[in-house]
């Protein structure tokens, strides 16, 4: 089956001009944990989480959640995450993210998925502009 066949049509993206507050915003509203960022056209310019915006405010948090030491400090964090409200999120968003064609198979989505450790693809047509997004649960519901 084709990706287009089961891919979410969600188009819910942001532009690189937005802030980290007004994406914090969006995330809460919506229930989305990342987003694609594109160019006026719909091109994909990279990828926004909110793992992105916890590394921007507190880098290298992830792997100190992981040390024997480490003691969560919300305010610390809180602090941080206030200092880079304004910036735009193009500072923060993955380059280089990882999408599909409309057109592929789902074993290629598939694979892709669980071997880069995704929730999501984007999906894009031949001219390169965001269509949709393919979920893991498309897939799963795909295969009942």
């Amino acid at each position: 089956m084709k990706v287009k066949e089961i891919m979410t049509r969600d188009l819910t993206a942001v532009e690189p001009g937005i802030t980290v507050k007004e994406l914090i915003l969006l995330f809460e509203r919506s229930g989305l944990t990342s987003v694609p960022v594109v160019d006026e056209e719909g091109r994909i310019l990279g990828i926004v989480s909110e793992r992105d915006i916890i590394e921007g405010a507190m880098p290298g948090y992830f792997e100190l959640l992981y040390g024997t030491a480490f003691f969560a400090d919300m305010n610390r964090f809180s602090q941080k995450l206030r200092e880079i409200e304004n910036d735009r999120i193009e500072f923060y968003m993955t380059s280089d993210a990882i999408k599909i064609e409309e057109d592929e198979d789902d074993l290629t989505a598939a694979d892709l998925l669980i071997r880069k450790n995704l929730k999501a693809l984007p999906v894009v047509n031949r001219d390169g502009i965001l269509v949709g997004m393919l979920r893991r649960i498309d897939l799963l519901k795909d295969l009942l």
